[in-house]
């Protein structure tokens, strides 16, 4: 929960889509709590509360990513690498 608690703080927004797996994966890795806190985007046009133009604008190719601090990060990510994103900014 702190590490969710630290990417709302810091703005951190995921982008993803509902047919993606690496996102599922993403989503439990953080767990369903921790999840639910944060900012996600969903980039599929069939996807629920589909957010596809903002994703395009964003111009996101893949999923899930990351938008931490300005900077985009591509791939699913543990979380060893999101604390070492959020350090990074610091």
């Amino acid at each position: 929960m702190r590490l969710a608690d630290e990417l709302v703080a810091r703005g951190a927004r995921m982008f993803g889509a509902w047919w993606c797996s690496h996102c599922a994966d993403q989503k439990e890795t953080l767990g369903r709590e921790a999840f639910g806190k944060l900012s996600y985007y969903e980039c599929a046009e069939d996807g629920a509360n589909s957010q596809s133009a903002l994703c395009r604008a964003e111009d996101i190719k893949g999923y899930p990513t990351w938008k931490i601090d300005g900077e985009y990060y591509a791939g699913e990510k543990d979380l060893d690498e999101l604390e070492k994103l959020l350090a990074k900014g610091k």
